[in-house]
Order: structure tokens, then sequence, then C-alpha cells
């Protein structure tokens, strides 16, 4: 780990949105808001098939009552579905299940059923109709909040109302242990990166960083 700070006079490319082209942009955001957490979100269609996909524009939007969001680029299947039924199932993606995930996220027509291109078992939910993946480390159930016109991007809001966590993830303390979850993490295109690299930083309190006058050095 290195403290040591980029050079005053590094150049700089300045880009306007507005003056470029929006798929551009796009994987520009893409590529410097990383690495993003995968909402590998279940949900169930109207005519009951069951739909899988992974969004990486995903994070938690609140904890009283708890929330997460996703954005979906588009009106998806999956924004589609959480309209009709109300509720979908947020999952954490881990290094072992990360080539399934990633046949999910093929363009399957709606009748198609991720879970079963994929290979995946699914099992009933406790409280919300959509179904969990078995093997998934983490599922969380949730029941729609509302959903954010964003442009052309739809972003979604879901209350949680269950959490399923594998005991295997829980350490001494009653925490869940990143280094046993083994997440992974969405990169710029098609990479991904590990979550395996981890330091450790103590938040300062602001008395720690305040400095009196009478006692610094000149």
């Amino acid at each position: 780990m290195t403290d040591a700070a980029h050079p005053s006079n590094e150049p700089m490319r300045s880009i306007d949105p507005a003056d470029s082209d929006p798929q551009a942009t796009y994987y520009l955001l893409n590529s410097v808001v990383v690495p993003r957490p995968i909402a590998w979100v279940s949900t169930l269609a109207a005519d009951g098939t069951a739909n899988l996909a992974p969004h990486s524009f995903c994070t938690v939007a609140g904890t009283q009552p708890p929330t997460l969001a996703f954005t979906s680029i588009g009106e998806k299947h999956t924004v589609a579905n959480v309209r009709a039924t109300g509720d979908f199932v947020f999952h954490v993606v881990d290094y072992a299940i990360t080539e399934r995930m990633n046949i999910t996220a093929a363009n399957a027509p709606a009748d198609v059923s991720e879970f079963e291109l994929a290979g995946l078992e699914q099992t009933a939910s406790a409280k919300v109709r959509s179904p969990r993946v078995v093997g998934a480390p983490v599922a969380m159930e949730c029941v729609l909040d509302r959903i954010i016109d964003v442009g052309h991007s739809r972003m979604v809001l879901g209350t949680v109302v269950q959490l399923h966590i594998a005991e295997r993830l829980f350490d001494e303390r009653d925490r869940v242990d990143p280094g046993r979850l083994d997440a992974v993490a969405r990169m710029g295109g098609a990479t991904y990166a590990t979550t395996r690299d981890r330091f450790d930083l103590t938040r300062p309190s602001y008395d720690d960083l305040r400095v009196d006058p009478a006692t610094a050095a000149d």
C-alpha cells in the first residue's frame, strides 16, 4: 500500500457528456466507477417464468428500512417483472458461481428461464413470490418500494424483508467475513475482479486530525 500522491501537473482529459456520444459516455462511466458489486436479481414474470439477470449498477440505498437499489439500462425483463409482481430477490455473487452468473446475462427471450439456461436450481422464497438461487451465498428478498426513471434507465428500489446468509460466512463476532464471502465485482467491459486483495483503514475522528496551533511546529 502506498500513500504517494499523483503529480499536480498530471495531464487530464476533460469531457463534456453533452458533446459526447451517449454510448461512449456509458463506456467511460462503466470503466471508472469501479469496482461495482453485482446484484444478481431473480424475478417472476406474470406468466410464471422465473427470470434471473445480473445488474452491476447497484448499491445499498438505505438502512431504516433496509433498502437496496439496482439500475436497469432500459426497460428489461427484470423491470417488467418487478412491475408485474412487486418483488425480487437480490443475490450476492461469489467467485464459485461467477461463470453461471455470466450465462444469465445472455439476452434470452422473456419466456426462457435463465435458471434453466444456466443449470441453476431454484427454491421458494419465504416472503416474496420471486424464487431464490440455490447455492448463492447471500439472498435478500425485497418488496418493491419504487421505480425511478433516470433518462432511459430504470432505478429499482426494494425494501429487504428477509435475508438468507450462508452460516459459513459468519466469524466469531457474528459478522460476515469478506474473505469467506469471496464476492466478485464488475470492472469495465468484460472484466471482473475478486475481493481477495484487502486492507484495513481505521476511520479517524476529527479530534485525531486536529492540530493545536500552539503546539504545531513552525
